[in-house]
């Protein structure tokens, strides 16, 4: 240290706590190792900017890949006769740590539906059952869910002092279902009570073609469309007019249309399927539905090629306009 410092100047060392690295893509250099002592002389008023300048030019380090701390971290715009610094004082100097990044809460609606579905999965505190399928298997459930999320279910348990018709299930609390399988059932009871349907892409056409006819039946819109989105994906030559009649029995339109365009692009190969035209010739509705869709979309096939099938009397379809 020099012993003839102005008074207006002071004595300090900068101490490096760890290694000060330069590091690059190809190599690392430890440039001042870690405890190394660096000797410095300022005026008391003058800012740390040069402080920093200086040391990181002089170790051969970016300046911005450094802080200096004394008590605290050191401002730029500070000085020593700022933050107190006296003679022989040590202010340490390392890497600059990134600054931690900042996790944005994460909100979900995931935690209420799977505490919807543990509560209809537990029946705790049930308090009406559905008698499914001919051996009446048991499903249990909740009115006050059912009667918020089903229109139907709403005019089979009135709120209780509203005068009019009183039902045998609100009297007795107890749904019959006899013509639906308990597993279905129990799908549609999944989306009532969590809007969704796990593992509904596993299910197999008849399943879906059950699970839409409930969405029909109990005014579930939305559970209609969910099952129609994936029984389309289920369309096939062998499938097309078992899903096409389910679609129309059930007014679900997007289906419907699907299939029909899936049987118009296949219907060169459909028309010598004798599966398939005994299952139109045995539906005039569906026979009807077809003849339209190619007349406004015709397959460009020469006539002769085209087998005909045996349509009943146009008189049939007076029915079906």
């Amino acid at each position: 240290m020099n012993r003839n410092v102005r008074a207006d100047n002071v004595e300090f060392t900068v101490k490096a706590s760890e290694d000060l690295i330069l590091t690059g893509s190809e190599r690392s250099i430890i440039r001042v190792p870690a405890n190394n002592m660096y000797s410095c002389l300022m005026q008391k008023t003058q800012r740390f900017s040069s402080l920093f300048r200086h040391y990181s030019k002089h170790h051969g380090l970016p300046r911005e890949s450094l802080d200096f701390f004394f008590m605290s971290l050191l401002d730029p715009e500070e000085s020593p006769e700022s933050v107190h610094l006296q003679k022989n004082d040590i202010i340490q100097v390392r890497h600059r740590r990134d600054a931690p990044l900042l996790m944005t809460p994460k909100v979900t609606d995931d935690d209420f539906f799977q505490a919807m579905k543990r509560m209809l999965n537990s029946s705790l505190n049930s308090d009406v059952v559905l008698k499914v399928g001919p051996n009446e298997d048991i499903l249990r459930a909740h009115k006050c869910i059912l009667t918020t999320r089903c229109e139907v279910f709403r005019c089979m348990f009135p709120a209780e002092g509203k005068s009019g018709l009183v039902m045998k299930e609100s009297e007795e609390n107890a749904v019959i279902i006899r013509d639906h399988s308990p597993d279905m059932v129990a799908k549609l009871l999944e989306f009532i009570y969590t809007n969704r349907v796990q593992d509904l892409a596993k299910l197999s056409a008849n399943q879906l073609i059950d699970l839409l006819s409930l969405g029909e039946q109990y005014l579930m819109r939305p559970l209609k469309e969910l099952c129609e989105i994936h029984a389309k994906e289920l369309i096939t030559n062998e499938t097309c007019t078992k899903l096409l009649s389910a679609a129309e029995k059930f007014n679900a339109s997007f289906l419907k249309d699907s299939c029909v365009k899936h049987i118009v692009e296949n219907m060169a190969v459909l028309i010598d399927d004798d599966i398939f035209c005994q299952e139109i010739e045995q539906n005039p509705t569906l026979a009807l539905i077809l003849l339209r869709a190619q007349h406004a979309h015709p397959t460009g096939e020469p006539a002769a090629k085209r087998r005909r099938l045996s349509m009943p009397p146009s008189d049939d379809f007076d029915d079906y306009e």
